[in-house]
């Protein structure tokens, strides 16, 4: 019979493995309960985004994370830079974050659930017509599988997900259990009581040096790929604009 030790070992080497829908699964070597990071300066919780104020605090870094709860909550913030092969200087600053419910279904895949009212996107583009966007931010994500190993180089805890097509996002290690979240209700729009809370609009500042001081609000609640299209859209129109004076 082979020893606990043993066992943990071998668990360890394992690549990844897949959950089945129950957080309990003995595929996984513990749930998926707390804040998970790819990189430490970016987590969920503390001062990343004010929603309420419209807000974004910049890290230090790019990077993702994803908290759960283990009664249904999920907590997410993005920094990315989509870089532009055409163009290098057009480097655009994304940070996205949301909140809201999420499932674990039968066939293995997680369904995150946000509340509409709470997601927050900010995109700075010095190339475009609109060089800082900032909105509402909802959209569904579908994770096709997961799976929970022990990191053999550094023997901590981490979450491995893959997207809908099964492509893989960046391995996130686990860094607070219980997790570091805002409220979990919903905290902007209509409340529980039915009232109605307040938004305050205001922008950040870019950590990128050529992104010029403009900004501009958009009351749609959109997904990120929408945004950049709104701002395509935009620049259209100032030009044709501009031809005719």
């Amino acid at each position: 019979m082979l020893s606990q030790l043993a066992i943990s070992f071998t668990l360890a080497l394992l690549p990844l493995t897949l959950a089945q829908g129950d957080l309990s699964a003995a595929n996984n070597l513990t749930d998926l309960e707390g804040t998970w990071s790819s990189n430490s300066a970016v987590s969920t919780g503390g001062t990343f985004c004010s929603p309420a104020e419209m807000k974004f605090d910049y890290p230090t870094n790019t990077g993702m994370s994803y908290s759960f709860t283990n009664d249904g909550k999920f907590e997410e913030a993005q920094y990315r830079y989509n870089s532009n092969g055409s163009n290098p200087a057009c480097i655009q600053a994304v940070l996205i974050w949301q909140h809201g419910t999420y499932t674990l279904e039968d066939d293995g895949s997680i369904v995150l659930h946000p509340f509409g009212s709470d997601g927050r996107v900010q995109v700075q583009d010095p190339c475009a017509a609109t060089t800082n966007i900032i909105t509402y931010y909802d959209e569904v994500t579908t994770f096709k599988d997961w799976g929970i190993i022990v990191d053999p180089d550094t023997g901590n805890y981490q979450l491995r997900l893959n997207k809908f097509d099964g492509s893989k996002l960046p391995y996130m290690n686990l860094i607070a259990k219980p997790p570091n979240m805002l409220p979990t209700q919903t905290l902007t729009g209509v409340n529980a009581s039915g009232q109605t809370n307040t938004r305050k609009r205001s922008l950040t500042s870019s950590p990128l040096d050529i992104f010029k001081r403009s900004s501009a609000s958009n009351r749609a609640s959109i997904g990120y790929n929408q945004v950049i299209a709104v701002g395509g859209v935009v620049g259209t129109v100032m030009v044709g604009l501009l031809a005719l004076v």
